[in-house]
């Protein structure tokens, strides 16, 4: 049987339909949807039509709960509180209870998948690295894993010796003794990377065992809300992916498991924090963060807000040493936070140096 794995659709019509096309192009006999069908996007109702009409399976995604009521929205920044009600609005009684009704995951040949992980599929946790792949190779004995939710195409590989590898989209064969989790990207809101943009999705042919990366031409256009009065949502939708920014992480930090979305704010969890101001000449920003050696790692979230206070971008980058990697500066930014937060509850960073900074190189 020969699959499409599509994910992340966000209500963009044009970008889905680009994709059904190249997925029938392919030979593709059943396409499988992991979630987000909805959120941020122009089209809600037409995309979701389409996806009624054209999947075998529609997995539930965090916006698509939020959506329907199924899930909670008050964690989410205004622009996604914003999609969430706007697409409520949009869509009939019918299509609202369609998204209430879909399943966490799905079995298919040889493979099980989600939207976000199978260690806890409701809470949509985020597979970013090597210790969040493991714990979910730890929750299935599946070969084959297909997970979406971090717009950003992805392998994670485990073999014999049981240790975990991460390693860049590419195409490859089903090996025997190696288990694989896959991430297709994102049909929707895809990250720019090098100064384009793709919708990405997998093919997989579970006959001959083969996993197929697609990649299409991307539309910026086609997260433009329609009408007058959308037009400044359009421009920060689009200004969020010219930023390299996928939408999805402007939602929460990212995070590993098992710490969810919805505690990403608490208190406990931050070890250590810092805002510096940033003015309208300064091109990078970096955490300068230094761990005492044998610490326990830390997930580095960097808040870029504009004047007023809102969020304008958001970046994040797991810090096991160290870390002076300089992040581009979304424009409009006045002010970028820093959070040193743990990626585990039970874990005991300790800080040595923190000290932000921002320059013009």
């Amino acid at each position: 049987m020969k699959y499409a794995i599509i994910s992340d659709l966000h209500a963009n019509l044009t970008a889905l339909q680009n994709v059904l096309a190249d997925a029938k192009a392919q030979g593709v006999e059943k396409i499988v949807c992991l979630g987000d069908v909805v959120g941020y996007g122009p089209l809600p109702a037409e995309t979701v039509a389409l996806a009624r009409k054209e999947c075998f399976i529609v997995l539930a995604g965090n916006h698509d709960d939020a959506v329907s009521g199924r899930g909670d929205a008050s964690t989410f920044i205004d622009l996604a509180k914003e999609a969430v009600e706007r697409h409520r609005a949009a869509l009939s009684e019918e299509d609202v209870e369609w998204l209430k009704s879909l399943p966490y995951t799905c079995t298919l040949d040889k493979a099980v998948a989600a939207h976000g992980d199978v260690f806890d599929p409701p809470k949509f946790y985020y597979i970013l690295d090597e210790k969040g792949a493991e714990a979910n190779f730890a929750k299935t004995d599946a070969r084959l894993v297909f997970v979406g939710h971090t717009h950003e195409p992805a392998i994670f590989v485990t073999g014999r010796s049981g240790a975990v590898y991460k390693t860049d989209a590419q195409d490859f064969t089903i090996e025997e003794h190696k288990r694989y989790i896959v991430n297709p990207g994102s049909v929707g809101y895809p990250r720019e990377s090098g100064g384009k943009c793709f919708s990405s999705y997998v093919l997989y042919d579970s006959t001959d065992g083969t996993v197929v990366f697609r990649y299409l031409p991307f539309q910026v256009s086609s997260v433009m809300q329609r009408g007058e009065t959308k037009r400044t949502i359009g421009k920060r939708l689009v200004a969020a992916i010219a930023a390299g920014v996928a939408l999805v992480v402007a939602i929460a930090v990212w995070a590993l498991v098992p710490k969810t979305i919805e505690v990403v704010d608490d208190p406990a969890l931050v070890v250590a924090e810092k805002s510096i101001p940033i003015d309208p000449d300064l091109r990078h920003v970096s955490a300068n963060i230094t761990l005492a050696k044998g610490s326990d790692p830390v997930q580095m979230r960097i808040v870029f807000e504009s004047p007023s206070g809102a969020v304008v971008g958001v970046e994040s980058l797991t810090v096991k040493q160290s870390s002076r990697k300089g992040v581009r500066i979304p424009e409009g930014t006045a002010r970028a936070r820093f959070t040193a937060i743990k990626t585990r509850p039970a874990d005991s960073p300790s800080v040595v140096f923190f000290s932000p900074s921002a320059s013009i190189k």
